[in-house]
């Protein structure tokens, strides 16, 4: 079987009358309007409205129940320069995955100016958006008012959908504990490593005509374990949202889809569509995706699926044998924990 060097998967959230990521005020006619994101895309040759939630949002929700869900010390993202009038002009996290296994898994950035470091470290965690699937998402409109003690009633509207929004990830597992110093491209300060320098195993890499220090941790393994296994148990319990207070949405994942694999393709995308009252799992391409990425799956294919749930739970149960494994989303990465990720 191929080396565990990613872990990708798929999710799927229900969003039934939901409002979880906001785009301002609408315009015209309707600037008194909140509205969510959305995009527009081909259906039948006709344009379609279509809800979705920015990578970077939801990203943020699971940074954040990952976070508390492990009892990990948040990364916070915080000033770090002003500008003349007082106004911040350069943000950036604690820059230090040693301490901070967000930063570890997200990744974060600082550019320096002439006398300064600029650090970086792209995010091991890879995402799509999270977007309504094809026949199943309506966009509505909730006419209220703001009752005053003099006056007349203040109307107001918000536009509000309801659909299943999917989305898919790739973790780059085999990069957390490792950290590259590529010249301008740095993923460490001088700083941090000369605080933690007896913690790192030191090798060189060649990079274009050079070659460069690679800091890795020397129980790298374990710490590789650890941060993985918090992630997916942040992802399963995943919270957030926007206006929870009057569109309350649970947004755990119903069906979530993950596999090790040993190349960093995002392969579990486009899985759902909507064929009748409930969302489905396209069995075929899964099955299609399992025999086409054969040589590269290091685990079976692990399924999720809160019973009752998908149109085609029963089929997804009686076909999907050899290669797939299950159950709930919280039963799933349990498992795969414990038989992946565990140390000892």
């Amino acid at each position: 079987m191929a080396d565990l060097k990613n872990i990708t998967g798929a999710l799927l959230i229900d969003a039934t009358a939901a409002f979880l990521n906001g785009a301002g005020l609408g315009t015209g006619e309707d600037k008194n309007k909140v509205i969510p994101k959305t995009f527009r895309e081909k259906v039948k040759g006709k344009s379609e409205e279509v809800p979705y939630v920015s990578a970077q949002s939801w990203r943020r929700w699971l940074r954040n129940t990952t976070n508390e869900e492990n009892g990990w010390k948040p990364s916070e993202l915080k000033s770090i320069k002003s500008n003349e009038k007082g106004s911040t002009s350069k943000i950036a996290t604690e820059l230090n995955p040693v301490d901070f296994p967000e930063d570890d898994l997200f990744g974060y950035m600082k550019s320096g100016d002439k006398n300064e470091e600029s650090i970086q470290r792209t995010s091991p965690f890879k995402s799509s958006i999270l977007k309504g699937i094809r026949n199943m998402r309506t966009m509505n409109n909730d006419e209220a008012f703001v009752h005053l003690k003099d006056g007349s009633p203040l109307p107001y509207s918000t536009r509000f959908y309801s659909t299943h929004l999917e989305g898919f990830f790739n973790l780059e597992y085999y990069r957390l504990g490792v950290y590259d110093n590529l010249g301008s491209h740095q993923e460490l300060s001088t700083s941090l490593v000369e605080k933690h320098k007896d913690k790192f195993d030191i090798s060189e890499i060649p990079y274009g005509v050079k070659v460069f220090p690679r800091y890795t941790l020397k129980n790298a393994e374990v710490i590789r374990k650890k941060h993985a296994s918090g992630l997916l148990k942040g992802l399963v319990f995943l919270r957030g949202g926007a206006k929870q207070a009057a569109f309350g949405s649970d947004v755990t994942p119903k069906v979530l889809v993950l596999a090790g694999m040993e190349s960093a393709n995002p392969v579990f995308n486009n899985l759902f569509v909507g064929t009748g009252e409930k969302p489905a799992l396209n069995i075929e391409a899964l099955m299609q995706i399992a025999m086409d990425f054969k040589e590269k799956l290091a685990t079976p294919i692990y399924i999720g699926i809160r019973s009752g749930y998908l149109e085609n739970e029963d089929k997804i149960k009686e076909e999907l044998n050899d290669g797939f494994v299950i159950g709930s989303p919280v039963a799933i990465v349990n498992q795969f924990n414990q038989t992946y990720l565990q140390n000892g």
